[in-house]
């Protein structure tokens, strides 16, 4: 098991680091007196309102100080959001996938924050943010700080983050791509106590985007960190892809989403465009819903295909399908497509499915 650093022990790796929690600094004195943690509201202390600082279709989804979640299965491009996020602060008029951000004048930095790529795959999203962005070289926008912490180790990730916020009173929006790599263990109530008490003593005027991966068989954000953050977002996403095409989506309408000021019917979609080497906006027709003898249909195929077996390769549902429905191999293929879009086959390794328990 990896040791836990103390503080005290973090200090003298890092000495020029101060530990300590981020100030309230910018809470107006008539707003909240004497401890400025507490707030006690009166006629006299109503709080200036939220300012909204990131919309999806004209809908309200992150606001001033609160923080949102996308959550998703690795691969489906969480980093691309963040990277349009990041270029709509500093473009608005670029295409950033129908999601618009607007930070203040005097706060209007981002910093991106990486826990798990290479060095060279931060820079590749660096320069796709810059080129969403119609930032050219040698240009370099001042308002964009990248960081990779791939080599920090998590006892240190707190004290790294502070240091930058204090050196720079301007970022406005802080992005955790990969919120729960600044935990040891995403099932520790200790650990995600002290990371969910961290981000709630950020000065309330900087804003948080978190980016999650949901457990394998199922769309619910991976470990306790992950339930934890979800609950307190102001707006959980899911991105997924949704055909065979590599169409994705970027939706609330799922078991955990939510937007918590304004409505939370919203569904954006993206794909790879390969002359553009990045995600852009594009236009897709979701398929009917399901009628309930359909869904009782597929669940009767799934259940008979795996009866006995507890993993099976692609090819032999095909085998099976094709055997059993009496149709060709693109019938077969949309089939299955069928199955895991409704979630109830999900693939495990390169070429093992298993059914999805409910």
């Amino acid at each position: 098991m990896a040791k836990v650093q103390k503080k005290s022990e973090v200090a003298k790796i890092v000495p020029e680091i101060a530990i300590s929690t981020p100030s309230l600094f910018d809470i107006p004195d008539n707003i909240l007196v004497g401890d400025k943690r507490i707030y006690y509201p009166d006629w006299d202390n109503k709080p200036p309102p939220t300012i909204p600082i990131i919309t999806i279709d004209d809908k309200r989804v992150l606001s001033q100080g609160g923080y949102l979640a996308f959550i998703s299965k690795p691969g489906a491009g969480k980093s691309s959001i963040c990277e349009a996020i990041v270029a709509s602060a500093v473009n608005p008029g670029c295409d950033s996938l129908g999601i618009t951000a607007s930070l203040t004048s005097n706060r209007n930095k981002c910093l991106y924050i990486d826990t798990e790529r290479t060095p060279q795959d931060t820079w590749l999203s660096w320069q796709r943010t810059m080129q969403r962005a119609d930032i050219n070289k040698p240009a370099i926008d001042k308002r964009v700080i990248f960081c990779n912490y791939k080599a920090i180790p998590v006892a240190e990730r707190i004290a790294y983050t502070e240091k930058i916020l204090n050196d720079n009173p301007e970022i406005g929006l802080v992005l955790f791509d990969g919120a729960a790599d600044f935990v040891v263990d995403v099932n520790s109530i200790y650990d995600t106590v002290k990371f969910t008490d961290w981000i709630n003593s950020f000065n309330p005027l900087i804003s948080q985007v978190m980016t999650l991966h949901t457990n394998p068989e199922s769309n619910k954000p991976r470990g306790h960190i992950g339930s934890e953050l979800s609950r307190r977002a102001e707006s959980v996403f899911l991105l997924r892809k949704v055909d065979d095409d590599g169409v994705r989506e970027l939706t609330t309408n799922f078991e955990h989403g939510k937007v918590r000021n304004d409505n939370d019917n919203i569904n954006i979609y993206y794909k790879w465009a390969d002359n553009h080497s990045m995600f852009i906006s594009t236009e897709y027709k979701a398929p009917p819903p399901r009628t309930i003898e359909h869904e009782k249909e597929l669940n009767t195929l799934v259940n008979q295909m795996f009866e006995g077996k507890t993993q099976l390769t692609y090819g032999a549902m095909i085998d099976f399908i094709k055997s059993k429905k009496k149709v060709g191999d693109e019938r077969c293929k949309k089939i299955i497509q069928e199955l895991k879009t409704g979630s109830q086959i999900v693939k495990i390794d390169t070429n093992v499915w298993e059914k999805v328990q409910k």
